[in-house]
């Protein structure tokens, strides 16, 4: 695990913990990234269902028809 200083947007903090029930800075980043994570391969999942080529999604034109 590395330390990291950054500035962190206060309001977008307290939105984002009040989403995910969490009470310090670290919790929150740390349920933020799973939740994100957990996101991307809902996606995935989603995609593949649908017979889709997760490898040209980079193509706006395929992304587009994709998710129809």
């Amino acid at each position: 695990m590395t330390k990291r200083l950054i500035d962190v947007d206060d309001a977008k903090l307290g939105a984002v913990r009040d989403l995910l029930g969490t009470t310090t800075l670290k919790a929150t980043v740390d349920a933020a990234f799973d939740e994100v994570l957990a996101l991307e391969e809902r996606r995935r999942t989603l995609l593949a269902d649908r017979g889709v080529d997760l490898n040209g999604l980079a193509d706006p034109e395929e992304r587009q028809t994709a998710w129809g």
